[in-house]
């Protein structure tokens, strides 16, 4: 039976990876890890109940050490803490979703440090994913909103600035 952190999350799609259980490597989170796979969770509800209530996908949650730096994350990467979900196949798309979120980062109603809407592809609402991360406890949340592009075969990160307002 499912372990839920939350009414609508549990802890086996926050902590699943289809590269951990391929390559053998523990990804069962630590006491502090779990603890802040509740926070983002808490506000993954959120998330959702800006969604319509809809169903949120998951794609990653947790990555500990080996699996986040087999899977090509960031080095300092907060999937490694416990404090950042990937979002993907969003039931209003990912673009719209995107859209839906960031102003409510902006307007700092969500405690997210960063939202950064990741490899979106013009034209495909359910292309690239969002990535949602939280501050470490007791850290101030930025309220950040970035894109993330390959630049020259890198991933380049920038502040969000399109033609739409999100205040």
């Amino acid at each position: 039976m499912a372990q839920y952190l939350t009414e609508h999350f549990s802890l086996q799609e926050m902590i699943r990876s289809s590269y951990a259980t391929r390559m053998g490597l523990d990804n069962q989170p630590t006491a502090k890890q779990r603890q802040n796979l509740v926070r983002v969770c808490e506000t993954l509800e959120q998330v959702r109940d800006i969604l319509g209530g809809k169903s949120i996908f998951v794609s990653s949650g947790l990555r500990k050490g080996k699996v986040n730096d087999g899977q090509g994350g960031a080095k300092r990467s907060m999937h490694k803490l416990g404090l950042a979900a990937d979002l993907d196949n969003l039931p209003v798309g990912n673009y719209e979703a995107f859209l839906q979120i960031a102003p409510r980062v902006l307007s700092r109603d969500l405690p997210i440090d960063q939202i950064i809407g990741e490899f979106f592809i013009e034209d495909e609402p359910r292309g690239g994913w969002i990535h949602i991360g939280l501050a470490r406890e007791n850290s101030t949340p930025r309220h950040q909103i970035l894109r993330a592009a390959k630049v020259g075969g890198r991933t380049r990160y920038s502040l969000w600035a399109e033609p739409w307002a999100l205040a």
